[in-house]
């Protein structure tokens, strides 16, 4: 498969564009000895690459060259100087059989490779690069690490492929989260009810289930977890995302779902992307107006936990609750 090749390529230009940077100055002989399974060709035709380019100067007879590092090495990307040897803008768009929307349209989306859908969220390319060029560079980068994938930046991305523009970024992004809120939807519909008992269960619960949240979020968003008569987990909920303050966790919103499905109790979540799990004069605010509101509803605050990065906090273990 083309793909397979493309990465293949990627990786063998990789691996010796890497020694090369390894090495302030060298000869051709040093990196034939270093890789004794790649071709001579291939090798000397990386490094000849690099001095048309002007990143490597020559110095010495033809028979025994000394290679070194020009100023420029310190403007060298090594991956967008691969891609552009690799994903040159010469390759052809594939026969209208091959293209990724009539081939999901034909056998469906699960036959499809990871660069094939990646083009059809890109959809259209540029001059010198279609989408499928773009998907395949995605695709050879990233492979299937797809989470990886979905931390980039716009600029990142935009820099792997001029391609990627807003639009082909946002729907990227969209599908990815589409695609993990799948997969916690399955899991949470195959996984048995869990039981929070006590704090330990609460912090656990909300350890494992909200790690992504912990980990991915650039904004404060505030949860609620549901828990029925038996203190099982009903479900949990997003509230809303943005800063934290009282206008933004209005009891309204946070009860809503908990008058909804029935629930006997809940626990707030809510995550601190700054990597401190201290609770701030906010949280302890809003926190007393919650538990307020929720006496007169009959529904039990069971804690108010605070997830980041390495840690998550219990406001009713630091008796703030």
């Amino acid at each position: 498969m083309k793909t397979n090749k493309d990465t293949k390529r990627f990786a063998r230009y990789q691996f010796v564009v890497n020694l090369l940077l390894a090495k302030d100055r060298f000869r051709k002989s040093e990196i034939y000895e270093a890789l004794k399974d790649e071709k001579k060709a291939f090798i000397g035709r990386v490094v000849s690459g690099l001095v048309r380019g002007g990143y490597l100067t020559k110095a010495g007879v033809k028979t025994n060259t000394q290679y070194s590092w020009s100023a420029k090495r310190g403007d060298f990307n090594a991956g967008q100087w691969i891609d552009r040897q690799v994903f040159t803008a010469t390759v052809k768009r594939s026969p209208s059989v091959d293209r990724p929307r009539e081939r999901l349209l034909k056998v469906g989306a699960s036959e499809l490779k990871i660069s094939e859908l990646l083009a059809i969220l890109i959809r259209s390319g540029l001059q010198g690069e279609s989408a499928m060029q773009a998907g395949e560079k995605l695709a050879a980068l990233f492979g299937d690490d797809l989470e990886k994938l979905s931390l980039q930046a716009r600029g990142e991305l935009k820099q792997v492929s001029k391609a990627i523009g807003e639009t082909a970024y946002c729907q990227i992004m969209a599908a990815l989260e589409l695609g993990k809120k799948l997969a916690n939807q399955r899991v949470g519909d195959l996984a048995p009810s869990y039981k929070i008992r006590n704090t330990l269960d609460a912090l656990t619960y909300c350890k494992k289930h909200f790690a992504r949240l912990a980990r991915e979020a650039k904004q404060e968003e505030f949860h609620v977890v549901l828990l029925d008569e038996k203190h099982k987990v009903i479900k949990s909920e997003q509230v809303t995302i943005g800063l934290l303050s009282q206008c933004l966790a209005h009891p309204r919103e946070v009860f809503k779902p908990a008058i909804r499905e029935s629930a006997v109790s809940i626990i707030l979540v809510h995550n601190h992307p700054n990597g401190d799990p201290t609770p701030s004069q906010d949280d302890k605010t809003i926190t007393k107006e919650l538990k307020r509101a929720a006496e007169t509803l009959g529904i039990r605050i069971i804690d108010h936990v605070i997830v980041s990065k390495d840690k998550v906090l219990s406001m009713l273990e630091e008796k703030i609750l």
